[in-house]
């Protein structure tokens, strides 16, 4: 069996054009709860309601400072990685560069939904 090494020096000279359209992102169906919520998040930030430049504007306040210690801080972590995320996911959705229906865009919300779940299981601690 050929190593993966060995499979790939065929393909070391790929053109720059077919570069580009390797990296482009394709459209593909995303099912009613990915489009629902990635339309949720960005009105949301639209709005101001959230500020990915201020991920303490995530919270829910109140859920938040009752908090332990511990939880705090893991919420602390998490929502820097969160609000950037949130950032992403609506750039990429608002973007003419690239469709509003995507896997790539399928994956990213799926990542952020795991990233609110760890903290969520504890406390329902993010406004959205």
């Amino acid at each position: 069996m050929d190593t993966f090494a060995a499979a790939i020096k065929n393909f070391k000279d790929l053109p720059e054009d077919a570069q580009k359209k390797a990296g482009q992102a394709i459209a593909g169906d995303m099912d009613a709860e990915h489009t629902e919520f990635v339309k949720k998040i960005t009105n949301l930030i639209n709005s101001g309601k959230i500020d990915t430049t201020n991920p303490e504007s995530i919270l829910n306040k109140k859920v938040y400072d009752s908090l332990d210690a511990e939880w705090k801080a893991k919420t602390d972590l998490a929502i820097v990685n969160i609000a950037d995320l949130l950032r992403h996911i609506k750039e990429f959705f608002e973007s003419k560069q690239t469709p509003d229906s995507s896997p790539q865009l399928v994956t990213m919300i799926e990542d952020l939904w795991q990233m609110k779940q760890r903290i969520e299981e504890h406390a329902d601690v993010f406004v959205f």
